[in-house]
């Protein structure tokens, strides 16, 4: 559906264009003025966990719906940026045709593979350039559990591409990548095929993409393309990053020193930093081979999908459930531990489970609305505070993006859970602006794109009670993660 419509059309747009979990995403963005328009077109994501399958091909009819929809803005685009989620892998012949249902990053069906590769490799450093934990929703895992069972999709396959990068091979007709989506298939400080990695999964090095950064043009539209997506003929297209480094490049990560949230189905939570940092334990590192700063994040499993489980479990909307756990102010609430798909940063295990506790008579939906609220904020804070405490700098204050940023009932959550000072940035999404920012540097560079195409945000400050909160349930959050680790512990081991 079309989520904003004006009257008045710009001179020229930039279209950011994010391939998401649930949606492709496009932002029309005069540089100009900075007038907005927002599509989007719904993605059918076929959930057999832990087998989590998209048709690449949707991603290509999406956008062609969303053109078909915009066909005066799309005669207005002057560049296009690219944006997507990762890691997934995406098996196509030479022409792009898929030969295999893309495993998304919920993916989780390679965990033996997974675990393989962390007793035989150990540390990821030496072989993939960052400390790329071996999970089984990470690429080389993937190609690993595709060449055991699957060994016809490899003989098929010439190239492995991101969702994103699938749609800009048929816009453009070349196979490129930028070193960070394709991280495990290429190390990200040579920017060179894990040409050993690969083989012993039973690949050829020849499926790794050409890298580039993600700010450079990947080509322009072919006739081809346009007749897929019905996008103009001759338009540069950027060669684009991950939906991550696209929220993070909106808020001004990419070109400041900045702690941040971004929220999505799932959050990315890290900082950027001058230092060069290369091992940062179970936290991602981009290093600055793959962008302008260094930056120490994570990602979780769960955060607006922990919202989404709870409007099912109590039978509400999600918009109820974020309303009442906002304005309930009971004395106490439960502890929650959004664990409800296992976790990805900083624990890294599918085995676990999450919990409501500390449950008592008084507590009613509101208290545990409240608690999945707060349970998904403390998970992202633990995260923060590794990122920080790696780069040896704390900040005074948080960046806040992603659909919690645009949600001003979450203020309070945030301020009472982080206990610092927050900056809320109300943009519906911002990776779609990260797209559009990229389309932008490749014509005026990275930082100019940046200062056009940014916002101002929101500022909260805790109050001195919430700050004492912030301490007291941060501290039973991590009391209670502690206990939970030790059963999926005693469980592995009976």
């Amino acid at each position: 559906m079309q989520l904003f419509a004006g009257v008045v059309l710009a001179n020229k747009y930039l279209l950011g264009l994010d391939v998401g979990t649930s949606a492709v995403k496009a932002l029309f963005i005069d540089p100009d003025t900075n007038q907005i328009f927002k599509d989007e077109a719904k993605i059918a994501t076929h959930d057999k966990s832990p087998e989590v399958e998209q048709n690449a091909d949707d991603y290509l009819d999406a956008i062609k719906a969303i053109a078909t929809r915009n066909h005066e803005k799309i005669k207005l685009v002057t560049a296009i940026g690219l944006s997507g989620h990762t890691p997934s892998v995406v098996c196509v012949d030479g022409s792009g045709t898929p030969v295999f249902p893309v495993m998304i990053w919920q993916d989780n069906r390679a965990t033996k593979e997974a675990d393989e590769l962390k007793a035989r490799y150990g540390n990821p450093l030496p072989v993939i350039g960052t400390s790329l934990p071996w999970a089984a929703s990470a690429c080389p895992a993937k190609l690993f559990w595709l060449s055991r069972h699957h060994p016809d999709v490899v003989s098929k396959t010439r190239w492995v591409l991101q969702p994103k990068d699938y749609v800009g091979f048929h816009l453009t007709g070349s196979a490129i990548s930028d070193a960070w989506s394709t991280k495990g298939l290429c190390n990200t400080q040579t920017l060179k095929p894990t040409t050993e990695l690969l083989s012993h999964i039973g690949w050829s090095d020849s499926v790794v993409p050409e890298l580039r950064d993600g700010y450079q043009s990947r080509g322009n539209i072919t006739s081809h393309g346009a007749a897929r997506t019905g996008l103009p003929v001759g338009i540069p297209v950027s060669t684009g990053w991950s939906d991550a480094m696209c929220g993070m490049l909106a808020l001004g990560v990419m070109t400041t020193p900045t702690s941040f949230v971004i929220t999505g189905t799932s959050a990315i939570v890290g900082s950027s930093h001058q230092a060069d940092i290369s091992d940062a334990g179970s936290l991602y590192v981009i290093p600055k081979a793959c962008a302008p700063l260094t930056v120490t994040y994570g990602p979780t499993q769960m955060s607006g999908g922990s919202i989404a489980w709870a409007a099912k479990l109590f039978g509400v909307s999600e918009n109820e459930i974020v309303s009442e756990g906002a304005q309930d102010d009971g004395e106490t609430a439960p502890i929650f531990l959004p664990y409800i798909k296992g976790e990805r940063a900083p624990l890294w295990r599918n085995d676990i489970e999450g919990r409501f506790v500390n449950i008592n008579t008084t507590h009613v939906r509101s208290s545990f609305a409240r608690a999945t609220m707060e349970g998904i904020s403390l998970a992202e804070r633990q995260v923060l505070e590794i990122a920080e405490e790696i780069n040896r700098h704390r900040a005074e204050k948080v960046v806040l993006g992603g659909h919690a940023g645009n949600d001003a009932r979450w203020e309070r959550i945030r301020a009472r859970t982080i206990g610092r000072k927050i900056l809320r940035y109300e943009d519906g999404d911002t990776t779609t602006r990260g797209a559009s920012m990229l389309a932008h540097a490749m014509s005026v560079g990275l930082e100019k794109a940046v200062s056009d195409l940014s916002i101002t945000p929101v500022a909260t400050e805790p109050t001195d009670s919430e700050k004492k909160y912030s301490q007291r349930v941060y501290k039973e959050f991590l009391t209670e993660q502690r206990e939970l680790l030790a059963t999926a512990d005693r469980k592995l081991g009976s």
